[in-house]
């Protein structure tokens, strides 16, 4: 395959990869039973992705996934486990989910993004007597050290 034959991918100023809609499956799933499962670095989210964590932590990290333009849906079933994802600042998010003795939480230091044009990632689910959490965080934010070591420079 040549550079010519390669899909176009549209790489949006965040750094987050937007591919062609041919390349995103329709489904997938990860399923955790009294274990732990971790999604990490490249992969491709697909337009429907369903998690059930059943005494069991689920990670689902999308700062360097590829996504398809439009909407991806996340349907999470926690029961007494955990599920925790953490999205970038480039994709719009929409969560909505229903607690039995457990939580739903979304948090981060920085905003979603709102512009139209960017995909959308919709998170729906139910926990019972478990978490979900999601968490926006800049993946290109320097860390935790890097601040410290820049307020201790700019003290001196």
């Amino acid at each position: 395959m040549t550079s010519r034959d390669r899909p176009t991918v549209a790489v949006v100023p965040t750094g987050l990869e937007v591919i062609p809609a041919a390349l995103v499956p329709e489904r997938r799933g990860t399923v955790s039973l009294l274990s732990s499962v971790s999604r990490t670095g490249d992969w491709i989210l697909p337009r429907s992705y369903r998690v059930m964590a059943v005494l069991a932590s689920v990670e689902l990290d999308l700062t360097r996934a590829r996504v398809g333009a439009g909407t991806s849906v996340i349907e999470i079933m926690s029961i007494m486990g955990s599920v925790s994802i953490v999205v970038p600042p480039a994709l719009r998010l929409e969560c909505e989910g229903d607690p039995l003795l457990g939580s739903l939480e979304v948090k981060g230091d920085v905003r979603s993004t709102t512009s139209p044009d960017a995909p959308l990632v919709r998170i729906v689910g139910t926990a019972i007597m478990g978490s979900v959490e999601i968490t926006v965080v800049d993946p290109d934010a320097p860390g935790w050290l890097a601040r410290l070591k820049a307020k201790l420079s700019a003290g001196a």
